[in-house]
């Protein structure tokens, strides 16, 4: 076997605002690749894209590359390239996208690759200025200034520059308080729960007078960005998908326990979930709980999210679900105001073999709705 003398060199490396993702830019001496990869989910898969040769394209792209273990050079059938000059550190830096789940590399304000939230599904890999057809580790990314990816790092660009001013979190805090306020008064309580790192989120506890012996704790701030990954799934209207608040409905009177001692805690423990571990939050989903209900007769082991959950007539008063649909971030999108409800084990398992149509209707029978009543049985 040939023994090559390449020894790969990290030219620039960043880790994302969330803390989640670092991208570094990384030279062999015969070619250049971005690389992508997570800081605490081991089962996210490092993504990478070829950004240009540092020799002369061959005729045809040799085997014995991977072989060796070295990034594969892209061939001259792929690549239109009379630059092989070092792309040095100066001038280099990287735009994120707002979910954080992809990153563009600039290089003296030109832009030079992307690797998109999509990178990594079926054999894709990204976006580079350097190749001018698709080829197995990079498309083309046609004009750097006009098109599809340059509008998109573009409205990243204008979301960080806004996050950058001092007044961006005031403004988002406030206007979330505001709205919730106009539902259940003024808040008794709030907390941040982001620990100092961004995103900045908290929870805010409310007493409403409509809804008697009812607490109420909702986030502030999971929607003051999109979360990760849901383009993956919601395809072109992830927008109308991508924010969202989490709101926890307990049924107690003030005086009576201490949801403070642990709704709180819950929440806090789960606010970053999805830029850390690159998921989101939707209808449905379900969230492990590492607080339990010190009240409940069951062990409640999971919060199931939901964003129209039922409504029932409790003891002849008519317990609605408060209207919270009509709350749009400054871009105009839906933000959804997830309930999350504490379930037991079984009827987590009985939700992933029935569905969760067949489980709110057994959750309907049993008397259940919106807000969670810790002396409740189990549905299964």
């Amino acid at each position: 076997m040939q023994i090559h003398n390449y020894e790969p060199k990290v030219i620039y490396q960043e880790t994302n605002p969330y803390g989640s993702l670092t991208a570094f830019l990384e030279d062999d001496g015969r070619t250049v690749y971005m690389y992508l990869q997570s800081e605490h989910n081991p089962e996210w898969t490092m993504k990478s894209v070829w950004i240009k040769n540092r020799i002369q394209a061959p005729t045809k792209m040799s085997m014995d590359d991977a072989k060796d273990g070295l990034a594969p050079i892209l061939s001259s059938e792929y690549v239109e390239q009379s630059d092989e000059a070092q792309i040095t550190p100066e001038g280099i830096y990287f735009i994120w996208t707002e979910e954080g789940d992809g990153v563009a590399l600039f290089v003296k304000e030109e832009l030079y690759a992307f690797i998109p939230p999509w990178s990594g599904i079926g054999g894709f890999h990204g976006y580079s200025k350097f190749v001018q057809k698709e080829a197995l580790t990079a498309f083309p990314l046609g004009d750097s200034n006009h098109g599809v990816i340059s509008d998109r790092v573009n409205e990243a660009r204008k979301f960080w520059e806004f996050r950058a001013n001092k007044d961006s979190w005031k403004m988002i805090q406030g206007n979330l308080l505001h709205f919730l306020e106009s539902k259940f008064g003024s808040h008794t309580k709030y907390w941040s729960a982001d620990g100092g790192k961004f995103p900045y989120i908290g929870i805010a506890k409310f007493l409403p007078v409509s809804y008697p012996d009812v607490i109420i704790y909702s986030t502030i701030g999971i929607s003051g960005q999109n979360m990760p990954q849901v383009e993956l799934y919601h395809r072109d209207r992830y927008l109308d998908y991508a924010r969202v608040e989490l709101v926890i409905a307990i049924r107690t009177k003030e005086n009576q326990g201490n949801t403070e001692k642990w709704i709180p805690h819950l929440i806090g423990e789960i606010v970053h979930f999805p830029w850390k571990m690159l998921q989101w939050y939707g209808n449905g989903h379900t969230v492990s709980m590492s607080r339990k209900d010190p009240e409940g007769l069951l062990e409640f082991t999971t919060l199931l999210l939901l964003d129209n959950p039922p409504s029932i007539t409790q003891e002849n008063q008519q317990m609605e679900i408060p209207v919270l649909t009509e709350l749009r971030s400054k871009e105009g999108r839906p933000i959804h105001f997830l309930f999350a409800l504490p379930i037991t084990e079984e009827e987590k398992l009985f939700i992933q073999e029935n569905g969760l149509q067949k489980f709110t209707e057994l959750w309907v029978e049993k008397g259940n709705d919106w807000i969670h009543n810790s002396q409740r049985t189990s549905i299964v």
